[in-house]
């Protein structure tokens, strides 16, 4: 009977090692060793009566058998069985099993096909019951592919000297049967010599550094996974997982994908990993820019969704959330995002993936998921003032001037302005997240626009049965001065040295009661085309208007912002109360487009 070896120092006589694959040795990222009592017994897998002549530890991957993998009759060809025909070396095996394990058990057998396996069952396929070092494999969804990490649990018995030990991973990533000797979009040679340092007598349990895991759509559900730990470096720019060592111990395991639900065996869970840019740059003279995220079902069938959490600054980002979103395994989804930058850096924070706890039975690991904090950055261009701030509450009567009361909806307390590239889906992304007030015909055309953004002291009412209202952006468009606009009634108007003027209307007894128009001071009484657009958000309003629209260069135009508000019937406020706001005032200088400094009143 063959005696115990777990306590005894491995020998070195014996073969050579194969000369296999690998490459440089990598930094070592172990978690902290615990020293813990002596590894538990290697089991003997001698015959009381006829012990066999090799007592090696071996893998059990499928070598010439069904790799096992859905829907698929590939054939793995992975170097297990001693007279492998997979690899030109033998199939992985320890000769000296016990001193250097994963996990606590280690078994002995004379091949991994061997018919009189002291335990009982021959190896092959997935059946070594020493498959006990891999304690988890975990995913950080934050990139495509995946970012995984392994760990395992390494031993060393009480009499095997200390010193470095070598941990090599494979893992067949695109499926097809075979760890791969040639250059795959995905590594199959994950862990490459990561160095585990011991002494004798003790455990460590060693988290490997991150490694991606399958590929930019898909994880490689079923794939199998080699783990071998050894005295030697696996040397080469390549390892097709065979190979003989004197000390250590090999163990293959199938991989899985979480299920969706207990006892759902056939459907997996999905797992979406959530990718986002770190930072976007706001060039100078921008307002609004785009940019988006992207959603990859790496998993089953499921649902996904974006929250995003402002964490710093004044930008707004639209949406700040998508609920729900059905993505079939295997596919992607960009989710389009506009952004309305802050006077300084913002920051957004979202997360990526859901917690998952890993599992490892019986020769399975069924992959685990971590949640993961990311962040996104809006920074905009440096010296570049946003706002234009009107503190005061300076209703005033457009009959004479005189202060009056008013409501707070209509009383102006920041405009800012700049330009912005949008493409056709941004602009339905607005449509669908603000309230729209467009002309009969919307625009959906790429391109850019000039954009205006006025903020006001309470929300604007949507519906409202007793009040009408107009906000109006004048401007002076055009280079010329002889097409502005004078006073026809009294010595002021609200649109005074301007020439265009885009006007959202609201009038509840009208049909639509809400309208945007475009007007100019040669035929004021005519609306003429425009492919304009204006958006509600509580208490701010954005118009966006075609750059092709204004005659004048955007950097030379300037524009005064206006409010009024009247009576159910009486638009010009004749018959009852009326008020406004304007800023600048009607006494002040029109305020230059892109943000130049100048205070309003």
């Amino acid at each position: 009977m063959l005696a115990l070896v777990s306590c005894e120092p491995a020998d070195e006589s014996g073969a050579p090692p194969a000369a296999v694959s690998p490459i440089a040795t990598p930094t070592v990222d172990a978690v902290p060793a615990v020293t813990q009592a002596p590894p538990a017994p290697v089991r003997s897998e001698a015959s009381p009566t006829a012990p066999p002549a090799l007592a090696a530890d071996f893998g059990d991957a499928p070598d010439g058998a069904p790799a096992g993998y859905r829907g698929t009759r590939v054939i793995g060809r992975f170097p297990t069985r001693l007279d492998t025909r997979s690899s030109p070396n033998p199939g992985a095996h320890v000769l000296r099993p016990g001193a250097d394990r994963l996990g606590d058990i280690v078994t002995a057998e004379a091949g991994a096909d061997d018919r009189a396996d002291p335990d009982g069952v021959p190896n092959l396929v997935n059946r070594d019951d020493g498959d006990d070092g891999v304690l988890s494999l975990t995913l950080a969804l934050d990139k495509a592919p995946a970012q995984a990490t392994l760990d395992v649990m390494v031993s060393l018995a009480s009499g095997a000297p200390s010193g470095p030990r070598y941990l090599n991973v494979l893992i067949d990533m695109n499926l097809d049967g075979r760890w791969s000797v040639g250059e795959d979009a995905t590594p199959e040679w994950a862990v490459r010599n990561l160095v585990v340092n011991l002494a004798s007598g003790t455990s460590r349990s060693v988290r490997t550094l991150p490694f991606a895991l399958g590929g930019a759509s898909r994880l490689p559900d079923g794939a199998w996974m080699r783990v071998a730990l050894t005295r030697e470096r696996i040397v080469g720019d390549a390892w097709d997982g065979g190979g003989r060592w004197q000390a250590g111990e090999i163990e293959d395991y199938q991989l899985a994908l979480p299920r969706a639900a207990a006892g759902a065996s056939d459907v997996a869970a999905p797992l979406v990993a959530t990718l986002c840019p770190e930072s976007v740059d706001v060039p100078s003279g921008a307002l609004m820019q785009r940019t988006a995220c992207r959603l990859v079902n790496l998993g089953g069938d499921g649902a996904a969704e974006l929250r995003l959490t402002r964490t710093k600054g004044s930008a707004a980002l639209v949406p700040d959330r998508i609920g729900r979103l059905d993505l079939r395994a295997g596919t992607e989804q960009t989710i389009p995002l506009v952004l309305i930058r802050g006077t300084d850096e913002s920051t957004w924070r979202y997360q990526t993936g859901r917690q998952l706890d890993a599992q490892v039975a019986a020769g399975t690991v069924v992959l685990g998921a971590r949640a993961v904090d990311r962040t996104l950055a809006i920074v905009p261009a440096d010296d570049q003032p946003l706002f234009h701030v009107d503190r005061s509450a300076d209703y005033f009567s457009i009959h004479d001037l005189s202060p009056v009361s008013g409501f707070a909806f209509a009383d102006i307390r920041r405009i800012t302005s700049g330009t912005t590239d949008l493409t056709g889906a941004d602009l339905d992304l607005l449509r669908s997240a603000w309230f729209a007030v467009e002309p009969v015909a919307p625009s959906t055309a790429d391109g850019t626009y000039v954009a205006f953004l006025i903020e006001l002291a309470d929300r604007l009412p949507r519906a409202d049965s007793n009040l009408g209202f107009q906000i109006a952006l004048a401007l002076q468009a055009t280079d010329s001065i002889s097409d502005d606009w004078r006073p026809q009634v009294g010595d002021f108007d609200l649109f005074q040295n301007t020439d265009t003027w885009f006007e959202l209307i609201y009038r509840p007894d009208a049909a639509p009661p809400w309208r945007l128009q475009k007007r100019t001071a040669v035929n004021p009484a005519a609306a003429a085309p425009t492919g304009a657009a204006a958006f509600v958000d509580g208490s701010r309003v954005i118009i966006l208007i075609p750059a092709l629209e204004i005659q004048r260069d955007p950097a030379s135009l300037r524009f005064r912002v206006t409010t009024f508000v009247h009576e159910r019937g009486d638009p010009l406020g004749a018959e009852g109360p009326s008020m406004a706001d304007s800023a600048p005032g009607l006494g002040q200088s029109l305020t230059y487009f892109g943000n130049v400094p100048v205070a309003l009143g």
